[in-house]
């Protein structure tokens, strides 16, 4: 499935050739019919030999409504130049041109409309001013059929070209990365909220949770439509309807984009390749404001110029685009820039989140080129290459790769140990080794200068080694399990230390601890609760084995804690069940005694407790 858009200037007879073609008039609007003119986007379709469902898209040409064109022409497989035969190249004509090239449509043809009007010589001369028009451009060798919407004359002609022009378009990508262009959003009574735009780089299906991007409400595909035909999935490179529950029709706009839930994040920079139109009037200047079109969506943005302080006619330069409010935007899409109703130019985006970078400096326009014109291996890289370890899905959004070609490159990346991967499917992780290898010595650096600085304790809490790392609780857990199972670090009740540091008491911390441990002893079942050591002291005693922690005041000494334990099984294992006042009258100790070491018997899942007694917990069988 493909979808072609129209072209021309005002009333070249756009919209009646569409008619002719498909017998669907994409006028829609009581005013268009009125004025004879066409306003807003137009919709039609029809089957060729080779390719059925072929959506048009009829745009605009008056120049009042350029916005409106550039909403119809933003994702686009072919274009089809209309230009009457009675009036010939104007100039609506050569801005849709420029703006097809800059957006890198790549297939295109032409139809030179109202033939029945004029003499052939006429026509003839329009074809060579046509063809001196396009010199240069991607439709420099198009196809150019003449016809006339009244009498039909080439109509066959020109559906036979189209059919041949499709059939050498590679057929839409599908990378699972689905994102609908809206540049509709209506209501119908009984239904609900319906949006309709063209389908890119995934699948929808009926049933799906989506969510409008740009504001982050989430809704379910209650049914999917393909001209007019209801269908359980919609497949890339389609116009679709797509009814949506629980989002009023006032909560979506036309530039908005539906994506399955938490694939894309909108963004309020991007990094942009730009080519300037040579006939523009003025230079573009270092932050002056632009028009940005992209896709159905528009806004206003700074223009940051970033490797010179002019861009003059026909240059390419690098810019950063700063907008005033979030867009929806992915590596390689292609945007227009205008302002004061004129084409300025166009380029294709390397880096949809931008950070502000330093002007005119030599590293950044490097990685800037790097993006645009890298190897598989280059992009994957690039992506990975970051203080945090990134998921499958953001190299897949960041290099706009297909997901076998990710794969391809991981596990080249990989062998060649260029990339590690770690944590557990499907919360896998990818990082280079380069930036691994960073971030595994600044974590121990940072544990060996706290063992340098509290030789006593026995490791640092997560929360507090983070505090100097900032990652995200997620994040940090995995680098840490990561570490732990190479070895090089242990982490232990809580405490990370490295994996060869041996805590060391001070000569009175351990008069402290022996002392604690001779108390202990002495009062065996009954340990005093308020003479407690420092955290790191009685931490230390735990992982010597030296003594058992039952809850944050009361510690047993291993010995004690040994016999307790033994005769509360025995017990149990003779009269199935034990309570608080056995377990009291067991070891003659108090309530609190008895009632801290059975919670402590639950959690370590030695007992169960049922009511007020407790039971033995039954193994489980291999």
């Amino acid at each position: 499935m493909y979808v072609i858009g129209t072209a021309g200037h005002v009333d070249h007879g756009k919209s009646s050739l569409v008619k002719a073609m498909t017998g669907i008039d994409p006028d829609r609007l009581q005013e268009e019919k009125l004025r004879e003119l066409t306003i807003d986007l137009g919709y039609a379709w029809f089957d060729l030999p080779d390719h059925k469902n072929v959506s048009i898209v009829d745009v605009p040409g008056h120049e009042k409504f350029i916005n409106n064109m550039l909403a119809g022409v933003g994702s686009i497989d072919m274009a089809l130049l209309v230009v009457a035969a009675d009036e010939s190249v104007m100039r609506q004509t050569r801005e849709h041109v420029a703006i097809l090239e800059l957006l890198k449509i790549n297939i295109g043809m032409v139809a030179i409309t109202k033939v029945d009007l004029v003499s052939q010589a006429m026509v003839d001369l329009v074809i060579e001013d046509v063809k001196g028009l396009l010199k240069g451009t991607f439709m420099e060798n198009a196809a150019i059929v003449s016809v006339s919407s009244i009498t039909g004359q080439g109509v066959d002609d020109l559906k036979t070209s189209m059919n041949k022009n499709l059939s050498s378009i590679r057929s839409p990508r599908d990378i699972s990365q689905a994102r609908l262009l809206i540049d509709r959003a209506f209501t119908i009574t009984g239904f609900g909220t319906i949006v309709t735009g063209n389908l890119r780089d995934g699948s929808l299906k009926v049933g799906e949770q989506v969510e409008i991007v740009n504001s982050g409400k989430q809704s379910r595909i209650r049914g999917l439509q393909i001209h007019g035909a209801k269908v359980t999935q919609a497949m890339p490179g389609t116009r679709v309807a797509a009814n949506l529950s629980g989002i009023p029709t006032d909560y979506v706009n036309r530039g908005d984009v539906l994506a399955p839930v938490g694939i894309f994040s909108a963004t309020t920079a991007f990094d942009i390749y730009l080519k300037v139109i040579k006939d523009i009037p003025n230079n573009l200047k270092h932050n002056m404001y632009v028009n940005v079109h992209l896709g159905a969506a528009q806004q206003v943005g700074k223009l940051r110029l970033l490797d010179r302080d002019i861009a003059e006619p026909g240059e390419e330069v690098w810019a950063q685009i700063k907008l005033t409010s979030k867009f929806v935007v992915q590596k390689n899409d292609h945007c227009i820039i205008r302002a004061n109703q004129i084409t300025l130019g166009g380029g294709v985006i390397v880096e949809p989140h931008a950070k502000r970078h330093r002007r005119n400096h030599n590293k950044t326009i490097s990685m800037l080129n790097l993006k645009k014109a890298g190897s598989t291996d280059d992009l994957i890289l690039l992506a990975t290459n970051k203080i945090s370890p990134v998921k499958f899905e953001h190299i897949s959004t960041e290099t706009d790769l297909s997901r076998k070609e990710i794969q391809a490159g991981l596990t080249s990346l990989i062998e060649s140990k260029q990339i590690i991967d770690f944590g557990p499917a499907p919360n896998v992780y990818y990082q280079t080794v380069q930036k691994w290898t960073d971030t595994t010595r600044k974590i121990e650096d940072e544990l060996s200068n706290y063992h340098n600085k509290f030789p006593a304790k026995t490791g640092i809490a997560k929360n507090q080694l983070n505090k100097s790392f900032h990652f995200s609780n997620k994040i940090v857990d995995v680098i840490l399990i990561a570490l732990s199972k190479s070895g090089s670090i242990v982490i232990e009740n809580g405490q990370i230390r490295l994996s060869n540091h041996e805590p060391k008491l001070s000569s009175s911390e351990k008069n402290e601890a022996e002392a604690f441990l001779l108390m202990l002893r002495e009062n065996r079942y009954s340990p005093p609760t308020n003479s407690t050591p420092e955290a790191h002291i009685t931490d230390i005693l735990i992982a010597r084995g030296e003594i058992i922690k039952i809850s944050n005041q009361i510690f047993y000494d291993n010995d004690t804690y040994e016999t307790m334990l033994i005769k509360i099984i025995d017990f149990v294992k003779k009269h199935r069940e034990i309570n608080i006042g056995e377990i009291k009258d067991l070891f003659k100790i108090s309530r609190k005694y008895a009632l801290a070491f059975a919670e402590h018997l639950d959690q370590k899942q030695v007992t169960r407790r049922i009511g007020d007694s407790r039971i033995l917990r039954q193994k489980k069988s291999n």
